[in-house]
């Protein structure tokens, strides 16, 4: 089975957020995927507002099936883009909201995310 690459992923993306689905096409058209995954992060912080959290985690889960199938180029953007902004949700999170979030996130993503935070941890010390 072929990998996702970035354009299959970007019309996936587009066709689960409707609600983003004409910028991540021009965003897809100029092949711009970290675009398409920085718009689908900014669509998260407006559902987080909005506290629409089980919208959230049916994007985030469906982030986490790209990536699972996703080509090494689609695993670092997803990796380095989209699990990094999970850190901007948990401080706009109250801690019961965050909680619910986390456990609903892939286990690949977890693994990422504790990965990042701990690293961060070490630079700041």
């Amino acid at each position: 089975m072929s990998k996702i690459n970035q354009i299959r992923a970007s019309r996936y993306f587009a066709a689960k957020v409707p609600e983003i689905k004409e910028e991540i096409n021009v965003l897809t058209i100029t092949g711009n995927f970290a675009g398409v995954l920085q718009a689908v992060v900014n669509h998260l912080k407006s559902l987080l507002q909005e506290r629409k959290i089980k919208t959230m985690t049916s994007i985030i889960r469906n982030v986490g099936w790209v990536y699972a199938r996703g080509s090494q180029y689609i695993k670092e953007v997803i990796g380095n883009l989209f699990v990094r902004s999970f850190e901007g949700l948990r401080k706009r999170c109250g801690v019961p909201q965050w909680q619910l979030l986390y456990c609903k996130f892939p286990p690949a993503f977890r693994k990422i995310y504790v990965r990042q935070t701990h690293n961060n941890l070490i630079k700041i010390q």
